[in-house]
């Protein structure tokens, strides 16, 4: 049962570049396993990717095809940012 974070104020989903399994780096959605584990992490987490926000992020879950939707349309390019409204639906824009 996938968690990740979303900003409550802007819909966006935290993303960031990622070691997989085969050691290849690769930009995606940063995400746990339990919320508990999320919560934990989230300040730390947002502290290290230069976030100055983490009292507006909270752990969401995901069903597992969904944070694969949200991977893809991340299209492994840092330069895009994910934002999901309260809806649920997806989208990105470019960083900046």
């Amino acid at each position: 049962m996938p968690y990740l974070l979303r900003q409550t104020q802007t819909g966006e989903i935290l993303a960031c570049v990622q070691r997989n399994i085969y050691r290849l780096d690769y930009y995606g959605v940063k995400w746990w396993e339990r919320e508990e584990e999320a919560e934990a992490a989230r300040e730390d987490t947002l502290a290290e990717l230069g976030y100055e926000d983490a009292y507006l992020w909270r752990p969401l879950h995901v069903e597992e095809h969904r944070l694969k939707l949200c991977n893809v349309k991340l299209k492994n390019n840092p330069d895009l940012v994910l934002y999901m409204n309260r809806e649920g639906a997806l989208s990105v824009s470019p960083r900046g």
